[in-house]
């Protein structure tokens, strides 16, 4: 009998973990956005690293974004200033204060957008932000956009978002 229970608790142990274990397996590519802010060299290497610019140079920034992609609840993209894509992305309440609190603590330095590792556009931090609605003027490229979609609502046709149209083609959005 009391083997019985043992080999009984050691099976529902062993279910129990298992698919836990294979639960992440079956994840495709994600897309990753993160806002980080210039950083000083006198933090030290443990909260600062340096980027490199698409332009060759260099600049600190904080390791540690302000807001990431976990914080995008809606985006709306459109043709950006620099020949690539622009957007507008809307924050949950976590990311939107984030965001205010970067504003306003940092205004004046620079701000990074990388998108997938790659820094994407430089932001120059000069008022306060309080809509959650982060805008990045350029430097997304289409294949990213298409990722995104899949990802994200666009603003304005949440309710339209993870519905199969049968026998329509999707939209193109501006």
């Amino acid at each position: 009998m009391r083997r019985k229970i043992s080999f009984l608790v050691l099976a529902t142990a062993i279910t129990a973990f298992v698919p836990a274990t294979f639960a992440g397996t079956k994840k495709g590519p994600t897309t990753t956005i993160r806002l980080h802010c210039e950083g000083s060299n006198t933090d030290g290497p443990s909260f600062v690293t340096e980027l490199q610019l698409n332009d060759g140079r260099k600049i600190p920034i904080r390791k540690v974004p302000a807001v990431n992609e976990q914080d995008i609840t809606a985006f709306y993209p459109f043709p950006g200033n620099d020949g690539l894509v622009a957007a507008y992305f809307r924050l949950d309440a976590h990311g939107a204060h984030k965001l205010h609190q970067l504003t306003v603590e940092d205004k004046g330095r620079t701000a990074v957008v990388l998108i997938n590792g790659r820094p994407a556009t430089l932001l120059k931090i000069s008022g306060t932000v309080g809509d959650g609605i982060l805008f990045v003027p350029g430097g997304i490229l289409p294949q990213e956009i298409a990722a995104l979609q899949a990802k994200f609502p666009v603003i304005g046709r949440e309710s339209e978002f993870g519905k199969k149209q049968s026998g329509l083609k999707p939209e193109a959005v501006p």
